[in-house]
């Protein structure tokens, strides 16, 4: 025998309380829905929010302190573009992202090449006093390449040497095999160099292609 009593019968005339209640109109529907899709827009931007700052600040530091390692004219134009857009997406940020990752392997894969030394130069470089003339070479072509490359005007690093030069002018001293890529690249620009500059660098060694 149960313990519990028994359920009273059911009124033949109960109605639930919701169904009481009177249905939205599709109207009515549409505006949750509305609302519901607006309030996961906002969870979406919030959550994706710090990445894009992370993303505009990082692009923004690189254009400002390493110009010279963005490829190409075109490619800074893009990424100046993205950052002129004041509501800048999730996706546009990943792209600018990738440009700026791209500005630094091209300066680490740089730094890695001047650990290799560039024998034709490399004897020469072991002197003290070569290596302290290198680099005050390297910071007066540095100063001249106010354009990073990007305008054929005779002044400052080129094409092929303006990464190297850049990259180079980051370091307070060099190492023999830095000092080399030092002279190979100023070896280039030697005419822009001044007259006593030059000739501590250059006037007693041999020339050597280009």
């Amino acid at each position: 025998m149960s313990e519990y009593p028994p359920h009273p019968p059911m009124d033949p005339n109960f109605i639930p309380k919701c169904m009481l209640e009177p249905f939205p109109t599709p109207e009515e529907i549409a505006v949750i829905r509305e609302g519901h899709r607006l309030a996961e827009i906002e969870r979406v931007r919030a959550r994706q929010a710090p990445y894009i700052a992370d993303a505009r600040r990082k692009a923004q530091e690189s254009l400002r302190t390493e110009r010279w390692a963005w490829s190409c004219r075109r490619i800074i134009e893009r990424a100046e573009a993205m950052l002129a857009v004041e509501d800048l997406s999730f996706y546009r940020a990943k792209d600018l992202n990738g440009l700026t990752s791209k500005a630094r392997i091209t300066i680490r894969r740089a730094l890695q090449a001047a650990t290799v030394p560039y024998e034709p130069e490399f004897g020469r470089a072991g002197d003290a006093s070569i290596r302290t003339a290198a680099r005050e070479g390297v910071a007066y072509l540095t100063r001249l390449d106010s354009d990073e490359a990007h305008e054929r005007n005779g002044e400052g690093w080129g094409k092929s040497t303006m990464v190297m030069g850049h990259v180079l002018d980051t370091l307070t001293e060099f190492s023999p095999s830095q000092a080399s890529h030092a002279l190979r690249i100023l070896r280039v620009h030697r005419r822009q160099l001044p007259a006593p500059l030059a000739a501590r660098l250059f006037v007693v060694a041999p020339e050597l292609p280009l």
